[in-house]
């Protein structure tokens, strides 16, 4: 039975990436054995679950993607430039979703890092703990060389998670500003134009019509109340938003972010 995966994964040697571009996107949706699989998707519906709804899932994508192209990004350049690392793992390929895992909850830990989680067995953490230990044991599995070039991957996202929490803070958006990119050559593509009108839904089959200066003003509105609710979630813990909390960000998680 032939090895599909082998067309899949990605590599450190440059001249075989060459060949094979489309590998810097396939290698993190693809993954070798259910343990493998299940431990980054537990991660990414836990990190997943509170950037999506304090930060939006367009977002959270970006963070995905950009995340998992950092993680590639620095396994090539660690396996070219520093021949050490090659003695620790046996052949030159990586795939998983490990890195781009990593970009996500390292991204909403760096945003909000004293938000407070419950886990079980441990009770109430908060979260830049939790990123901190995920980082000391890839630090650490780096050097004993179980699957090195995966845990310099990780780093890799790590590293791409915290720089654009903290680009975001000061009002850069890597992350959204990739993903509509992407949109926009896709509008291209389908040659769709956007009018200067903007449609708001309300509320069950009601539409409202707006003009662009209104539009921005509404969004500003919209956008310091759910500051203010994640405010109050840093301070208190996720678990503690009223319903009214918890509609708002709902909302603002699945409506269109331009």
């Amino acid at each position: 039975e032939p090895d599909i995966t082998k067309y899949l994964r990605s590599t450190s040697d440059l001249p075989l990436l060459v060949r094979m571009p489309w590998t810097v996107i396939t290698y993190m949706f693809t993954h070798e054995g259910l343990f493998h699989i299940f431990f980054n998707m537990i991660v990414l519906w836990f990190g997943g679950r509170l950037f999506g709804d304090l930060l939006g899932d367009k977002r959270m994508l970006g963070n995905y993607l950009l995340g998992g192209l950092a993680g590639l990004a620095l396994y090539i350049a660690s396996y070219n430039l520093f021949p050490a690392f090659a003695q620790y793992t046996s052949g030159s390929t990586i795939l998983g979703a490990s890195a781009a895992v990593m970009a996500v909850f390292i991204g909403i830990a760096s945003y909000r890092p004293d938000m407070v989680v419950n886990l079980m067995l441990f009770g109430a953490v908060k979260l830049k703990y939790i990123a901190l230990i995920y980082v000391v044991i890839d630090l650490i599995s780096v050097r004993q060389g179980v699957n090195s070039g995966g845990h310099i991957a990780h780093l890799g996202g790590a590293l791409y998670g915290f720089l654009a929490a903290r680009q975001l803070q000061k009002g850069r958006d890597w992350s959204l500003g990739f993903v509509s990119s992407l949109e926009r050559i896709g509008n291209w593509f389908n040659f769709s134009r956007r009018g200067r009108l903007r449609v708001e839904k309300r509320g069950r089959g009601k539409v409202h019509v707006m003009q662009d200066d209104a539009y921005a003003a509404s969004k500003r509105e919209r956008q310091a109340r759910i500051d203010s609710i994640l405010d109050k979630i840093s301070r208190s813990g996720y678990a503690s938003p009223s319903t009214e909390a918890n509609d708002i960000l709902f909302r603002a998680r699945n409506e269109p972010r331009g």
